[in-house]
C-alpha cells in the first residue's frame, strides 16, 4: 500500500463492466515527505476521494479484483482510504484539515 495524491478524474463513458458505477481517479504516488514519486496510477475509487486529496492506494490487481467482485476485472490499483493525518517521527507531516494540505500542487 502507498500514498498518494489525486491529480485527475478520468471520464469513460465506454469502460468495463466491474467498473460500473466507480470513479476512475489518476493519483500521483507521494514519498513520506509528500514530495511525487514515481509514475502516476489510474486507480479505482471505492470511497469518492476529490481532487487534491491525498489518498491509500492498493496496487495489488488479485486483490482490486476480489473488491470489484469480478476475478477478471483488468484492475491493478485501487484508492481504499483517504489520508486524515501523516506523522513522522513525532512530526505532522500533512494535516488534511490545514489550508495547505488542498489542490494538486503537493
Amino acid at each position: 500500500m502507498n500514498i498518494g495524491r489525486v491529480v485527475r478524474k478520468i471520464v469513460s463513458t465506454i469502460k468495463h463492466r466491474s467498473f460500473d458505477a466507480r470513479p476512475l481517479l489518476l493519483v500521483q504516488p507521494l514519498d513520506m515527505s509528500l514530495k511525487p514519486k514515481g509514475t502516476e496510477v489510474l486507480c479505482i475509487d471505492f470511497l469518492g476521494a476529490d481532487l487534491g486529496e491525498v489518498v491509500l492506494i492498493m496496487k495489488e490487481g488479485s486483490s482490486v479484483q476480489q473488491m470489484l467482485g469480478d476475478k477478471q476485472a483488468p484492475a491493478d490499483a485501487a484508492i481504499v482510504g483517504i489520508v486524515d493525518t501523516v506523522r513522522l517521527h513525532d512530526r505532522t507531516i500533512f494535516d488534511k484539515s490545514a489550508p495547505e494540505a488542498t489542490g494538486a500542487g503537493g
